[in-house]
């Protein structure tokens, strides 16, 4: 079997790489020929048509989407900087250790690479020193060295007054080019590093924030190179200012550098709300079914959440009316962590033998929720639940697999103690605090093996984390991603899954480029795509990537002037100037885009809801469909769903026909009253809750499902109605156990009736329902039997209402005309109100001519 541990990765020239770079080396050159920093940028924008603000100062922004190749894009920036502008010194700003030591895997693995490029240069190669762990010397090393040179480090080494770096020197420093501008001896280490004047890289720059690091930073005087795949557009952010380069989004998915993306949505479904964000203190963001489709709301404080009023909000949940807690990290039962590793494993192995006859070796990837005992402990259930699917799954497959290469691969699922040994785990602190062996070995070989861990050599094909393995790290042959936690919830979801997005590479390190594969878009699809298995509680998911993909992009802003959109369709397109015009005109003249307001005497635009279902009505050549579609799929206002907002109410209309008869009962009515209610006698108690038990057993609880739905995202169909297909592919039943004691209570609070009413309710009830409809779905029989409850209550307390009337007017004469109408104001006859003019039997039925009013849903009914 072909093992790869001595090979290296296969490189090839990659157009947007290579523009990177030549944009970064233009930029230093006209710096260094002494001109300004903001003329510099200003033409620079100018030149590439980047709409981005230019502001003093010594950053220089690249926006590289997850996936790239961003960390060969600055790799090989080093080594140009040094040949054309003699720069020796570089510091690279890592945020976490993951990433820390992929980069560094990086700077070792392209080696031999850059030497076939830089073979006539004095330096072949760089110099890596890695500070970790108060590692002093290699500080030390790293300013003695006279090559080209990285210093590796996080911010957390040098972030607060006790961090080595930052410590008084107890000894005196002799080396003149620390004193070129300072004569003074240096004060710590990081004053050393600063008097370098060191090139400074910062990897994911939006993650350097806060007051302790600017404080600390402060003093690398020298530009800084901040590469980014994400640079939020969020207030208070890091604003992506002063750019040499920009690949965004939509274009890294259109020109095939990274995966294509498949979301199955594995779990319970039922009909329930799902909390997915906390804005602030006021407002909260809940994924609500509605007839088997769920849409995103916003909530505030009295809100409804699964039919109970929302009565607190605080940072990381909500609190009900009842008193329940519900969290945006959600806790899944066994059952549905059981369902999701089966189906991520079945996922697994359905591409797994296509790609090992392909030279590529499948990995899966499994994000955890943040107890570290699931996995490692007296009962790690993540762990004994996938080696048990693990195991029946692969005994399936080998019933029918002839015996062969592959065959024979599986055959190394075991070691010799006859232990699995096909996952490995890591988690945040594992390389300090573990001395077990074998950890330590699957630690080393997750984050620093990246050749080992994609050998056919290595078992090793499930890797299981606490969101640790975040932004940076990656390995190009992950396949299936699964999160069984919603840790991680604040990064994008582009984040989460970018661990998965890049090239495929196959025994020999070459990656299954587009260029690789001879230009054939079907192979290249059909290797590179990255399944993605989320919970039920993400309702979603698929929709947020499509979102972020055009919202991470930049081409239309959201508003925009018939000069800016008539220049980007010139530009992008080569078109000429009547044809322009012509495109404008027709996008105007159809309302694809709409007239907003006029500021200074220019008109403002913004694209319509209906942008898609317009365009394609209407008849245009291919290139400029494709022209307008790609150009406007960027406008995340379009794609991301919005609230529905309040509709105003209307003026209740009367019927002409049935004016005379109303305005008399209006008089009679329209006086204020006093109403009894009379107690409850024990027969009608006893009748009340035989008519409850007879409705309750003429339910029929559906039996849970365990689904697997399949979200496909079409890249080339974004902001169309095809960009994403739907499928369930798999549909499994289960019956939950009943805590009846719980229920009994949640009846109680949801109906506000005295429990012991409720359990006089119970105990009426057949141990048959109790033991099978109830069993099938707990939460649906709680929602469905308060319904019963609380109606057949309504209905048993009007009967015993009795009124009298109270002496004077209170409502004044409240007819009004209109067109020879006759109507009362709104709010007259109830507080909510319903259209009917659109239904026929309503509208045949009632008084009213467009809506009716009433105060409560059992008036209504």
């Amino acid at each position: 079997m072909t093992k790869i541990a001595a090979q290296q990765f296969q490189y090839e020239l990659q157009t947007h790489q290579e523009n990177c770079v030549n944009n970064i080396i233009n930029i230093f050159a006209k710096l260094q020929q002494k001109e300004k920093f903001i003329n510099v940028f200003k033409q620079h924008h100018s030149q590439n048509k980047y709409n981005f603000p230019v502001l003093e100062g010594k950053n220089i922004d690249i926006m590289m989407e997850t996936g790239t190749g961003k960390t060969f894009t600055f790799i090989k920036t080093i080594f140009e900087l040094n040949k054309n502008f003699g720069y020796q010194k570089f510091i690279m700003l890592i945020p976490t250790v993951p990433i820390r030591e992929g980069t560094k895997t990086s700077l070792e693995d392209t080696k031999d690479y850059f030497k076939t490029f830089y073979t006539n240069q004095r330096d072949k190669e760089i110099e890596i020193f890695v500070y970790e762990n108060g590692n002093v010397a290699a500080v030390k090393q790293f300013i003695n060295s006279a090559k080209l040179s990285v210093f590796i480090t996080t911010d957390k080494s040098f972030n607060t007054d006790k961090n080595i770096l930052n410590r008084r020197l107890d000894y005196q420093i002799h080396k003149p080019e620390l004193f070129v501008n300072n004569k003074k001896q240096p004060k710590s280490y990081l004053d050393c590093l600063k008097r370098l004047n060191p090139v400074v890289i910062m990897d994911e720059p939006h993650r350097f924030e806060g007051d302790a690091f600017k404080k600390h930073f402060e003093g690398f005087d020298n530009y800084c190179l901040r590469f980014g795949a994400t640079f939020p557009k969020k207030k208070d952010s890091l604003l992506l200012s002063n750019v040499a380069y920009v690949l965004d989004s939509i274009s890294s998915f259109r020109q095939n550098l990274v995966k294509k993306i498949c979301v199955h949505t594995q779990g319970i479904a039922q009909n329930a709300d799902t909390l997915l964000a906390i804005v602030d203190s006021k407002k909260v963001i809940i994924n609500s079914p509605k007839n088997g489709i769920f849409s995103k709301r916003e909530a505030s404080k009295g809100g409804i959440f699964d039919g109970k009023s929302i009565k607190k909000i605080n940072k990381e949940s909500i609190i009900l009316f009842d008193n329940s807690i519900v969290r945006i990290d959600y806790i899944l039962s066994e059952e549905a962590l059981r369902a999701m590793i089966k189906t991520t494993i079945a996922i697994h192995f359905q591409k797994e033998k296509d790609l090992f006859e392909k030279g590529i070796k499948a990995l899966t990837l499994f994000f955890m929720p943040s107890d570290i005992s699931l996995f490692r402990g007296e009962n790690p259930i993540i762990k004994t639940i996938f080696e048990q699917e693990y195991t029946a799954e692969r005994a399936e497959i080998l019933k029918f697999l002839p015996k062969g290469d592959y065959w024979d691969y599986l055959q190394n699922d075991y070691d010799t103690d006859h232990q699995l040994q096909v996952h490995k785990g890591y988690f945040s602190g594992d390389k300090a605090k573990t001395n077990d062996e074998k950890i330590k070995a699957g630690v080393n070989e997750i984050l620093k093996d990246k050749k080992k861990l994609l050998s056919f050599g290595s078992p090793t094909r499930f890797i299981f984390s606490i969101w640790a393995l975040q932004e940076g790290w990656d390995n190009p042959n992950v396949f299936t991603i699964c999160k069984l936690s919603n840790q991680g919830n604040e990064n994008s979801k582009l984040q989460q899954i970018g661990r998965g997005l890049r090239i495929a590479v196959n025994q020999q390190l070459q990656r299954n480029t587009l260029k690789a594969l001879d230009n054939n878009q079907e192979a290249f699809w059909s290797i590179n795509n990255l399944d993605v298995v989320v919970s039920s509680q993400e309702q979603g998911f698929v929709e947020d990537i499509q979102n972020e993909i055009l919202a991470n992009s930049f081409l239309v802003a959201d508003i925009f002037t018939e000069q800016e959109l008539k220049k980007l369709l010139k530009e992008k397109n080569n078109f000429d100037d009547t044809t322009v015009r012509q495109l404008f005109k027709m996008l105007d003249n159809t309302r694809i885009i709409m007239y907003k307001h006029t500021v200074d005497g220019v008109d403002i635009y913004e694209k319509s809801p209906e942008f898609a279902t317009l365009l394609a009505a209407q008849t245009l050549p291919d290139e400029h469909r494709k022209a307008l579609e790609s150009l406007f799929a960027t406008d995340a206002r379009y794609y991301i769903q919005k609230a529905e907002q309040t509709k105003p109410k209307k003026e209740v209309f009367i019927k002409n026909t049935h004016l005379s008869a109303f305005q008399a009962l209006w008089h009679t009515i329209y006086k204020n009253a006093f109403f009894v209610l009379e107690t409850l006698a024990a027969e009608q108690e006893t009748q009340l809750v035989y008519n409850i038990k007879t409705d309750i057993e003429r339910l029929n609880i559906e039996a849970i499902l365990l689904q697997t739905t399949r979200a496909e995202l079409h890249i080339n169909n974004l902001g169309q109605e095809n960009a994403i297909t739907k499928k369930i592919t798999n549909t499994v039943t289960y019956q939950s156990k009943v805590d009846y004691l719980q229920l009994v209570r949640d009846l109680s609070n949801n109906t506000k009736t005295p429990i012991a009413f409720i359990i006089k309710i119970f105990n009426a009830l057949s141990s048959e329902f109790k033991n099978k409809m109830l069993a099938n779905n707990p939460d649906q029989a709680q929602q469905e039997i308060s319904k019963i409850i609380s109606q057949q209550l309504v209905n048993t307390i009007k009967m015993q209402v009795k009124y009298d009337g109270i002496d004077a007017t209170v409502l004044p004469n409240v007819w009004k005309t209109e067109a020879q109408k006759t109507y009362l104001p709104t709010g007259s006859t109830g507080k909510f109100q319903k259209n009917i003019s659109a239904n026929f039997s309503l509208k045949t039925k009632w008084i009213f001519e467009e809506v009716i009013e009433y105060d409560s849903e059992f008036e209504l009914n």
